[in-house]
C-alpha cells in the first residue's frame, strides 16, 4: 500500500511545517497537508490516505478534530488516525469513545518540532510496518464494504455505496485521487474519474484519467447497450482517458463481450469488473499487479 498520510490542522503554518518536517525524515512517504474546512472535507472524501494526523481543536470550524476522525472512519475503512493536541483534557470523554473504535494509533501532545518530529516519525513507521506484515486488515475492510454495498436495499444508497466501494478499491490499488459523479463538457455524467497518477509504465499508457461506470444491480446483467453508451463517454474525453472500466455487482452478458471484441481495434479499451474480478482484487495482496493482469487478460491488443 502507498504510504500516504494527510495532515489536518486549522493553522496553515503548523500543517505545512509538520508536512515539511516529516517529509525530510521520511522521504519515501507522501505527506499532504490541509488547513481550511472545505479542503479538509474534500480530502477526507476524495484523497487516498491510510493514516491521518489530526489536531483536535479547530477554531472557527463547524467541526472539530474528533468529528473529522469520525467522518474518516465512516468513509475510509483503511485509515487510522493519530490525534495531536495541547488540549486533550477538554476532550477526554469524547476521546475515550474514539479509542473504542480501535483505529486510533496514538494520542500525542504538541511539542517543539525538534522533540516531537522524531517521536511522530517512529509512530508512523511502526504503523506501516504492521500493515506491511499483515495486509489482511485492508482486504477484510474491502470485503465487508463490498458486502454492505451488495446487500443494501435502498436503491439510491445502493448505488452510492457501490461507487464509494469502487473508489476505495482503486485507492487501495494505489491511485491517489478519485472523483465522484463528474460531468464532462458534453454533460455526460461519469460515476468515477480516476487521476492516473501511478508511476507505472504499463498503466501510464492509458492516458491521464480512467473512467469508471458503476452498476450495483446483482440481478441485472450489463448488456451491449451499456457498453456502447459507456464507450461514447470514453470517446468524448478526446484522448484524456484511454481506459474505461465497467464495474458491476452482477455479471456481463455474452453479447457484451462479443461487442468488446468487435471494438478491440480501438485505441480506447474497456475493462469489465464483475463479481469474479472484484473478488480477485479484494483478496489480492498485490492489487496493482492483479489489476494489470486483468487488463492483460481482457483488453490487450488482438
Amino acid at each position: 500500500m502507498r504510504r500516504n498520510v494527510i495532515i489536518i490542522d486549522d493553522v496553515k503554518e503548523q500543517a505545512e511545517g509538520l508536512a515539511k518536517g516529516l517529509s525530510r525524515l521520511l522521504p519515501d512517504y507522501s505527506f499532504e497537508n490541509y488547513h481550511t474546512e472545505p479542503e479538509i472535507l474534500d480530502a477526507i472524501e476524495n484523497r487516498f490516505y491510510s493514516l491521518a494526523i489530526i489536531d483536535i481543536r479547530m477554531d472557527d470550524f463547524s467541526i472539530d478534530g474528533i468529528g473529522l476522525a469520525e467522518k474518516i472512519f465512516e468513509v475510509n475503512p483503511f485509515a487510522n488516525v493519530i490525534i495531536v493536541s495541547a488540549f486533550k483534557d477538554e476532550y477526554f470523554l469524547r476521546l475515550k469513545d474514539l479509542l473504542l473504535t480501535g483505529k486510533i494509533v496514538d494520542i500525542q501532545d504538541k511539542e517543539d518540532f525538534t522533540i516531537w518530529l522524531p517521536k511522530l516519525k517512529e509512530t508512523i513507521e511502526t504503523y506501516y510496518k504492521k500493515i506491511d506484515k499483515d495486509p489482511s486488515e485492508i482486504n477484510n475492510a474491502l470485503l465487508q464494504y463490498y458486502s454492505e454495498a451488495k446487500n443494501e436495499t435502498n436503491t439510491y444508497s445502493k448505488g452510492e455505496k457501490f461507487e464509494h466501494f469502487m473508489s476505495l478499491m482503486f485507492q487501495s490499488i494505489g491511485f491517489n485521487q478519485v472523483l465522484k459523479r463528474v460531468k464532462d463538457q458534453s454533460l455526460n455524467e461519469v460515476d468515477l474519474i480516476i487521476r492516473n497518477d501511478i508511476e507505472d509504465n504499463f498503466i501510464n499508457k492509458f492516458g491521464k484519467y480512467i473512467l469508471v461506470e458503476c452498476k450495483n444491480k446483482p440481478v441485472e446483467k450489463i448488456n451491449k447497450n451499456d457498453f456502447i453508451v459507456f464507450q461514447s463517454k470514453l470517446k468524448n474525453t478526446n484522448g484524456l482517458a484511454e481506459l474505461g472500466i465497467l464495474a458491476t455487482t452482477g455479471y456481463i452478458t455474452k453479447n457484451t463481450y462479443v461487442e468488446a471484441v468487435r471494438e478491440s481495434g480501438e485505441a480506447r479499451k474497456i475493462l469489465f469488473l464483475s463479481n469474479p474480478e472484484i473478488e480477485k482484487l479484494i483478496k489480492a495482496d498485490n492489487k496493482l499487479s492483479t489489476f494489470k493482469n486483468l487488463i492483460d487478460q481482457q483488453v490487450k491488443d488482438n
